[in-house]
């Protein structure tokens, strides 16, 4: 087993710094004059590279007007606009073009570049796919939406100057070149409807003639982006460090910057000067004050880098984790690097989420399984009393030779089993709650005869809301069971929406309920339903009624559930509240 490394306490490595730094003093003197020599130095090369980079906005702002005049001067062009017209259809992958089509846009196309060496290519991108250009043997005549992307820029400019990086064009037949490119959206000018494309390739010349010969000093590096903070210039960007796009992007400790923005065109161009090189002199000038000195500096310079490097880094990337943490990726550990009190708080820091991470699963998975064991039970708990009573009836039709009511009663015993048994869904449309109601009530009326009448006032626009599957039956069985005299009883079944939800009434005119009892149903209703399930015979009363609610409760959580209507004058009424759902097609 490998040694553990020694503890390092960050005392120890405060104390090793100011050690460190307590040679300063002794170079203060001989730093006066490095520091004053660089000021001027570096205030010079500011003012010079401030003034290079104004005149080289200048100078691009010159250059990208000269390079529009020929988007423009296609864009206004009748022969090219009635060309264009012509192919305005549907894209096409592969487009007929006419001879003399293609002569007269390479011709006026030509025209337009006649002695800019630095154009590469000039392209028509009609809307059919067609491609137009003055390179007819080495470009293509069809493009492709895939390989143009630019056109959203273009589009969104809505027929202003597009400036485009460095894109290797697609519609080359040899191979892809490397490019810069102009372009614009052409629009009919008298209907303002979109006719096509233009696009203007260009070598790096133009730039060059521009940027190449200026430089400030040995490693002094002039960059240009268009108005996306896309690169312009370096024009390759091949073997580039990578590219900054404005100066907060810029050690500015380290690098001297100037920048300007062009009034015409969006590019932006950046100026930076490192400032070693405006310090060389200055270094040679400050060498002659004494190696030990340097020496000291030098020393200095190391163990505060090392050191605070050391120190900083572990809480930097340990705050890191802790955002994501934050963020729910509890998944995240932050690395140890350090024997220190840093290293002991990242190694707490990682246990702690190991075991939130762990406490939260066994949390969420206890709490699924508990709700899907509490409504298993609930559904699974059938009260059989009434499937014996409709055994019965049916024996006894039977000995009466009442084979027509009989068959009936078979076959709605027979649809109620068969939807009881099917436990594959929770939730069904009414619609299909209401049918098993009624095969439910012609065995009823069939034991019952005419002392049960039920009235259904559903709205057609109800019946395929979602509901949980058998809450209505046992609010009738408990109607007519306890709701039933020695006359008849009348049972009304409503329904209606009230904002997001919706409340199925069942109301009888039966016997009622006093206030006692009322009182508790309340309680059951209120009460969790744990516990084994009642034996045979000794199931408590309400205990159907408190079924339905917990189903619902378990489903949609609070405020929904069964609520008893108060204060009625004559029989019983509850009402169930659900959420509004429409049935998925």
């Amino acid at each position: 087993m490998p040694a553990m490394p020694q503890f390092i306490s960050i005392r120890t490595k405060m104390l090793v710094l100011f050690c460190c730094l307590i040679t300063v003093p002794f170079l203060i003197s001989g730093m006066m004059t490095y520091w004053k020599y660089s000021a001027n130095m570096e205030r010079d090369a500011r003012t010079s590279s401030e003034q290079i980079v104004e005149q080289v906005s200048i100078n691009l702002e010159r250059y990208i007007k000269e390079m529009e005049r020929i988007t423009m001067a296609l864009y206004y062009d009748d022969n090219v606009s009635r060309i264009l017209e012509k192919h305005t259809g549907p894209l096409q992958a592969n487009s007929y073009l006419r001879s003399d089509e293609l002569y007269k846009m390479s011709q006026m196309m030509s025209s337009v570049i006649y002695e800019r060496t630095e154009v590469e290519g000039i392209f028509i991108f009609a809307l059919d796919g067609s491609l137009f250009s003055n390179l007819q043997e080495t470009a293509k005549i069809n493009w492709q939406p895939s390989d143009n992307g630019w056109m959203e820029t273009a589009n969104a400019k809505d027929g202003g100057l597009v400036i485009l990086p460095p894109n290797d064009g697609s519609y080359y037949l040899e191979k892809p070149r490397r490019v810069i490119s102009l372009a614009r959206l052409i629009k009919n000018p008298l209907t303002n409807q979109r006719i096509g494309y233009v696009k203007v390739d260009l070598t790096s010349k133009g730039f060059e003639k521009i940027l190449t010969s200026i430089q400030i000093t040995e490693n002094s590096k002039l960059y240009v982006f268009n108005e996306n903070k896309e690169t312009i210039y370096p024009f390759s960007g091949e073997g580039q460090e990578e590219i900054p796009v404005n100066t907060s992007e810029v050690n500015t400790s380290r690098m001297l910057v100037s920048e300007r923005a062009t009034d015409y065109g969006g590019l932006h161009i950046l100026g930076i000067i490192p400032r070693s090189d405006l310090l060389t002199e200055a270094r040679q000038l400050v060498s002659y004050t004494g190696w030990i000195s340097l020496a000291s500096l030098f020393i200095a310079f190391v163990a505060s880098v090392f050191t605070s490097n050391r120190l900083v880094k572990p809480i930097r990337n340990l705050h890191v984790k802790m955002k994501r943490v934050q963020n729910g990726e509890l998944s995240e550990r932050a690395e140890v690097t350090t024997n220190d009190e840093i290293g002991l708080l990242t190694s707490g820091f990682n246990v702690m989420v190991s075991q939130l991470d762990k406490t939260i699963k066994e949390v969420y998975e206890l709490t699924i399984r508990d709700k899907e064991s509490e409504l298993a039970a609930l559904q699974s708990q059938i009260n059989p009393h009434f499937l014996y009573n409709t055994l019965e009836s049916i024996s006894m039709a039977a000995r009466r030779d009442r084979n027509e009511e009989l068959s009936q009663v078979i076959a709605s015993l027979g649809r109620l089993l068969q939807y009881t048994v099917n436990k594959q869904e929770r939730l069904v449309p009414l619609q299909e709650e209401l049918a098993f109601i009624d095969h439910y009530l012609n065995i009823q009326s069939f034991r019952l005869e005419d002392r049960l009448q039920v009235d259904i006032q559903v709205d057609l626009s109800h019946e395929s809301i979602l509901v949980p599957k058998l809450i209505l039956q046992p609010l009738i069985e408990n109607a007519i069971e306890h709701g039933m005299g020695s006359g008849t009883l009348k049972i009304t079944l409503t329904t209606r929406l009230d904002d997001q939800d919706l409340w199925i009434g069942i109301a009888d005119d039966g016997k009622g309920i006093d206030s006692e009892t009322m009182a508790k149903i309340e309680q059951n209703l209120a009460k969790p339903l744990i516990g084994p399930e009642p034996q045979q015979g000794k199931r408590s009363k309400g205990f159907a009624l408190r079924n339905i609610h917990r189903r619902i409760h378990i489903l949609y959580g609070e405020p929904y559930g069964l609520y008893p209507q108060k204060n009625v004058t004559e029989g019983a009424a509850f009402f169930i509240r659900i959420p509004f759902s429409w049935e998925e097609e």
